[in-house]
């Protein structure tokens, strides 16, 4: 299970870093400020997309167990991250400290350290 979450964390990461790093803060900002549904976000299709590949070729999952996974776990994920963030929604200069710190990714008090427990 710990191989399972490490590579949604890391998926996760990795997608919110490359868009941000290809100039699409917007699409990040918009998915956690409640201008973006989830479900309709190219940012988590990508992220599922990626997720499922990566428990396909890492850890030796059916493409359709992998699917179903990723299809089921990031959105769950991401509404968990969004129920984290405040209701003012999160400003780009935040955004960017955050994909750069723990507040993502350290310890157990960080948003993907809470959502470790759950799985």
């Amino acid at each position: 299970m710990e191989d399972v979450f490490g590579l949604a964390k890391d998926s996760i990461l990795s997608n919110f870093k490359s868009s941000a790093t290809g100039g699409d803060l917007d699409g990040i900002l918009n998915l956690f400020n409640g201008k973006q549904s989830i479900s309709g976000s190219p940012l988590v299709k990508n992220i599922i997309s990626d997720y499922a590949g990566q428990l396909i070729s890492k850890l030796g999952f059916s493409t359709n167990t992998a699917k179903s996974i990723s299809s089921i776990a990031i959105p769950f994920i991401m509404n968990m991250i969004n129920k984290e963030t405040p209701d003012a929604g999160i400003p780009e200069n935040d955004l960017l400290s955050m994909l750069g710190s723990s507040a993502f990714t350290g310890g157990k008090k960080s948003v993907l350290g809470k959502l470790k427990n759950l799985f």
